[in-house]
């Protein structure tokens, strides 16, 4: 395994688990408001759980051009 694939592979690496550590902070926000807001309907909850998840979701990475700069660097 080259230099440049042991990055990659870290970055894969470091991008899950900055995907499990936001899902956990989701998970404990939902958990919190439904203690807090106990009245609040399923379908309220649920909104607010989509509204949550839509405001942490993040742009696509961009494949191509890490493609690019990879074989930029093998040169």
């Amino acid at each position: 395994m080259g230099f440049n694939e042991a990055m990659l592979q870290q970055e894969l690496i470091d991008q899950f688990n900055r995907d499990e550590q936001r899902w956990r902070w989701l998970q404990w926000r939902k958990l919190k408001r439904r203690v807090r807001f106990t009245k609040l309907g399923a379908l309220s909850h649920a909104m607010l759980d989509l509204r949550d998840e839509m405001r942490e979701r993040r742009r696509p990475a961009d494949c191509i051009g890490r493609k690019r700069i990879g074989k930029l660097l093998d040169k």
